[in-house]
């Protein structure tokens, strides 16, 4: 079933998924109220180690105080 998907789909929509959800976190990275170090050094994670840094984030990332 996968080997009949068109290459566009099969490697371009992860591809792209990833890349969306990285640029999502590099603008949460940067409107954090963290210290600028901090922030440097999130985004230097998120781009150096692309999978970890990603996963990093959304684990460990600085939380917005919740409405409610």
């Amino acid at each position: 079933m996968l080997a009949s998907l068109p290459d566009w789909l099969f490697y371009g929509l992860p591809a792209l998924l990833y890349l969306l959800l990285t640029a999502w976190a590099i603008v949460e990275v940067l409107g954090s109220p963290a210290r600028r170090p901090q922030k440097l050094l999130w985004v230097a994670l998120l781009l150096l180690f692309p999978l970890l840094g990603l996963f990093n984030w959304m684990i460990m990332g600085p939380r917005r105080a919740r409405a409610g």
